[in-house]
């Protein structure tokens, strides 16, 4: 589970990235560029479960 949650940070920070990118291009897709942070949460959310510690049981 913790390598695809790494797997879905990755992908959704290289989502915004090129969101922005492609916006700040494109006159024609700018919209991109007003909600490359939507991917972001995701990507938060990701790298909380990829970095959280088991708990064990005593």
């Amino acid at each position: 589970m913790k390598k695809f949650a790494a797997v879905i940070t990755t992908l959704s920070i290289a989502a915004a990235i090129i969101m922005y990118v492609v916006g700040s291009n494109s006159g024609h897709l700018s919209e991109l560029k007003d909600f490359f942070w939507v991917p972001i949460p995701l990507a938060v959310l990701s790298l909380i479960i990829a970095f959280s510690k088991k708990k064990e049981n005593i």
